[in-house]
C-alpha cells in the first residue's frame, strides 16, 4: 500500500514504515531498517534526542509556514500533497518517543484522527509543543466517522484545496508563548580580582598559586590576605580620631566543588599550621612543667591545713594567700579551628591562644554545624561580630558561670560552595545580625576546563618561600599583653598619615553617597556600611605585612586596600538579589530542575508531592513553588485539568522544556 521513509535533516534515509493492507481489510504495519548487513523489521536504536519527525527535510524547508501534526504518515503525505507542511512521529502511541524540537516556537495545527486514542495523541503533542513554545490549535470537531482523519476528509471534499485546510475552524489558538522570565537576576561575570594590589609579598604569591594550582584569582587572593590577617592581627589595631579596629579580616569565598579550594588554602596557611606545630610541641614540655608544679602547690596547701588543725584553722586563710594561686595551665596550642561554635570559640579563647583563626574550606562545617542551628544562628551571630567589631567576647552559661574575654582577636575565612553560600545568604538572622556584611564576599567564575597540568612543586616557588618566611616571623613575634596578664592582648596603634587619612576620609564619603536609594550601593548597605572599616583592616595588615614596626599607614597603602575593599564590595553589589533567594525561589528552582530532569512536560500536584524534589513533597511548598513558576512563565495551568498518566488530574500544568 505504502512505503513511508524517515530521513534526517538532509534526507538521507534512517528507517521505513511499510504500510500494507490484507485483502480481508486489516492493516499491517511494521518499520523497517538497514542493520549493516541488509534490511530488518524493526527500527534502529532510538537515539538519545528522539526519533525523527516524518517529512524533516521539508519542516526545515519553510520554517515560516504552519505546521500540521496528524496521526500517521498516509495522512501527513495526503496534506503536503496540497503543497502544506505536514508531519507525524507515527502512530497515536508515538509522541513521547520522538524529537519535536524542529518545531520549537512554530506555529502548529493539530489534527488529530476522531477516537479516543486520536485526541489522546493530539494532548499529548500539544503539551510537547507547549514545552517548546509552540503556538498550539487544533482543527475543531468535523462532521466524520469514528476514526475518520485528515485522508477521510479530503475524500469528502474532494476539491479542497491548501487554502481550505488552512480555513478550517480551529480551537484552542495561542500566541507564541514569550520566553520564560529566569527565575533569578541574571549574574554579570565576575571582574578580576586586583592581585597586584596586594603588594610585594602577598601578590606574587597568590600569582604563584594561581599559575600552579590554577583556582580563581579570587580564590587565591582572598587566601593569603585571610592568612595574613591572622599573623597580624595580633599585633596592632588602627587608630583614627579614638575609633580603634582591629585587623582581624573576615572573608566568604563562594566556589564549586573542584575549584582547589583545599589546595590553595593548604599553602596559604602552611606558615599557621606550622607554627601550630611548634606550640603544640612547646605545650607538651610546657604541661610537664605545670603538673610538677601544680603537685608542689598542692602539697604545699595540704601542708598548711594540716597546720592550721592543730590551731583549729587558725592563720589558714593566711597562709593559703601566702601560698597564692594555683599556677595556670599552659595554653592550649590551637591557632585554627575548622569545625567550631560560638561556645567552642569562645572555650578556645579562654584557655588558649588569644588570636585564633577560624579557616576552612568546607563551610557547610559552619553553616550547617549546631552551631548555626535554626535555634542557636542569632546567639553565634551575636557572638562573632563583638570579637570582629571589638576583640570581646561575653560568655554566660549555667555550669561556667559568667565570662567576659578581652583583647581576643579572630581571623576567619570561609570557603563554601554555591549551594551552601546561597543558604547563608538567604538567612534573615546572618544578614540581619550584621555577620555577612563583615565578610568581604568573593564568588568567581570557574577556571575548570582550563586548567592543564602544571609540572611544578609550590615548596620551590620563591614567592610562595618569601611569604612564608615573613608569615613565620610574624606568627612568632611576641604578643603584646596587657599588663599582668598572660592572653589579653593590648596592640599598639597605627595610626594614618595626613594624606592617608584624607584618602580615606574621601572614600567615606563617596560610598555614603551611593548608599542613597537611587546610588550604586543601594541594595547593599551592610556591606557598603562596613567598606570604610574594611579599607583601615586591610590596609593595618599590608602596612605589617611590609614592617611589623610600623606606626603610621601612607596613602600609597590606604590606595591599595581600597582597591581591594571595593572589588569586593562591588562583588557583593554583583550578586545582589542573586544569591541571596527567598525559599520559594529556591524551591522553584529545585521542581523545574526536577521537571527538566525527568522529561516532565507536564506535572500534577499529586506526582510531584509523591516524588518530586523533597523540599516542595509538603503542600505548601509546592503551592508557593507553582506560583513562582507561573508567574515568571515556566509553568501554565491546564484549565479543567488533563489526563496525565492514565488517569484524570486536576490539577496539572504545563512545563516549559529547557531553553
Amino acid at each position: 500500500q505504502a512505503l513511508h521513509v524517515y530521513t534526517d535533516r538532509a534526507g538521507a534515509a534512517l528507517y521505513w514504515r511499510i504500510r500494507c493492507k490484507h485483502p480481508d481489510g486489516k492493516k499491517w504495519i511494521r518499520p523497517m531498517h538497514m542493520n549493516g548487513t541488509g534490511y530488518a523489521l524493526g527500527e534502529p536504536p532510538t537515539p538519545a534526542h528522539g526519533r525523527p519527525l516524518y517529512r524533516l527535510p521539508q519542516l526545515h524547508a519553510d520554517t515560516s509556514a504552519v505546521v500540521f501534526v496528524v496521526e500517521g504518515e498516509t495522512c501527513a503525505d495526503a496534506l503536503a500533497a496540497l503543497g502544506l507542511v505536514a508531519t507525524t512521529s507515527g502512530s497515536a502511541t508515538s509522541a513521547d518517543a520522538a524529537d519535536w524540537t524542529p518545531l520549537q516556537g512554530r506555529s502548529v495545527t493539530l489534527w488529530p484522527d476522531n477516537d479516543g486514542p486520536g485526541r489522546k495523541y493530539a494532548d499529548d503533542v500539544a503539551a510537547k509543543l507547549r514545552a517548546l513554545d509552540c503556538s498550539v490549535q487544533r482543527i475543531a470537531a468535523l462532521d466524520l466517522p469514528e476514526h475518520g482523519d485528515a485522508v477521510d476528509w479530503l475524500v469528502l471534499n474532494p476539491g479542497a484545496t491548501a487554502a481550505d485546510v488552512l480555513a478550517l475552524a480551529c480551537e484552542g489558538a495561542a500566541t507564541v508563548a514569550t520566553e520564560p522570565e529566569p527565575l533569578r537576576r541574571p549574574v554579570p561575570p565576575a571582574q578580576p580580582y586586583p592581585l597586584a594590589e596586594l603588594g610585594p609579598l602577598l601578590a606574587p604569591a597568590a600569582q604563584s598559586l594561581r599559575r600552579v594550582i590554577q583556582a580563581p584569582d579570587a580564590v587565591c587572593g582572598a587566601s593569603v590576605l585571610a592568612a595574613a590577617s591572622l599573623a597580624t592581627q595580633g599585633l596592632a589595631d588602627v587608630l583614627i580620631d579614638g575609633r580603634v579596629m582591629p585587623l582581624s579580616l573576615w572573608l566568604l569565598t563562594v566556589a564549586e566543588s573542584g575549584e582547589r579550594k583545599s589546595a590553595v588554602d593548604t599553602e596559604a596557611l602552611r606558615a599557621a599550621r606550622e607554627f601550630e606545630k611548634d606550640l603544640a610541641r612547646d605545650f607538651e614540655a610546657a604541661q610537664s612543667e605545670h603538673a610538677a608544679r601544680l603537685a608542689e602547690w598542692q602539697a604545699r596547701c595540704e601542708s598548711a591545713k594540716t597546720a592550721a588543725k592543730k590551731s583549729q584553722g587558725k592563720g589558714l586563710a593566711d597562709a593559703l594567700q601566702d601560698i597564692g594561686d594555683a599556677p595556670p595551665a599552659p595554653l592550649v596550642p590551637r591557632l585554627l579551628a575548622a569545625d567550631f561554635t560560638s561556645e567552642g570559640l569562645a572555650k578556645l579563647l579562654a584557655l588558649g591562644w588569644p588570636t585564633v583563626g577560624a579557616f576552612t574550606d568546607e563551610a557547610a562545617l559552619v553553616f550547617g554545624g549546631h552551631g548555626m542551628t535554626k535555634e542557636t544562628t542569632m546567639r553565634t551571630a551575636a557572638t562573632l561580630c563583638k570579637l570582629w567589631d571589638s576583640g570581646t567576647l561575653d560568655r554566660v552559661r549555667a555550669l561556667d558561670g559568667a565570662t567576659k574575654l578581652y583583647g581576643r582577636r579572630l581571623a576567619l575565612h570561609l570557603m563554601a560552595q554555591p549551594v551552601i553560600a546561597e543558604r547563608a545568604l538567604s538567612d534573615d538572622v546572618l544578614a540581619g545580625q550584621g555577620f555577612l556584611a563583615r565578610c568581604l564576599l568573593a564568588w568567581p567564575d570557574s577556571t575548570a576546563g582550563t586548567r592543564p597540568y602544571r609540572g611544578e612543586n609550590l615548596r620551590d616557588d620563591a614567592a610562595l618561600q618569601r611569604l612564608g618566611e615573613r608569615l613565620a616571623y610574624l606568627h612568632r613575634l611576641p604578643l603584646p599583653l596587657a599588663d599582668d596578664e598572660r592572653q589579653e592582648l593590648e596592640p599598639g596603634k597605627l595610626t594614618l598619615a595626613n594624606d592617608a587619612k584624607r584618602a580615606w576620609i574621601e572614600l567615606h564619603n563617596a560610598i555614603e553617597k551611593h548608599m542613597a536609594p537611587t546610588g550604586r550601593y543601594a541594595s547593599v548597605k551592610p556591606w557598603a556600611s562596613k567598606t570604610p572599616e574594611q579599607v583601615l583592616r586591610i590596609a593595618g595588615v599590608l602596612a605589617l605585612l611590609d614592617d611589623d614596626a610600623a606606626q603610621q599607614i601612607d596613602a600609597a597603602t590606604i590606595e591599595r586596600a581600597t582597591e581591594l575593599a571595593l572589588w569586593h564590595l562591588d562583588e557583593a553589589a554583583r550578586l545582589a538579589g542573586t544569591a541571596a533567594l527567598p525559599p520559594e525561589t529556591r524551591d522553584a528552582e529545585a521542581l523545574l530542575a526536577w521537571c527538566h530532569a525527568t522529561g516532565r512536560n507536564q506535572i500534577h500536584s499529586r506526582d510531584a508531592l509523591r516524588l518530586g524534589p523533597n523540599r516542595i513533597r509538603e503542600r505548601e511548598g509546592f503551592t508557593s513553588a507553582m506560583q513562582v513558576l507561573v508567574s515568571a512563565g515556566w509553568a501554565k495551568p491546564i484549565e479543567g485539568g488533563a489526563v496525565i498518566d492514565g488517569a484524570f488530574r486536576r490539577h496539572a500544568w504545563d512545563v516549559v522544556g529547557p531553553l
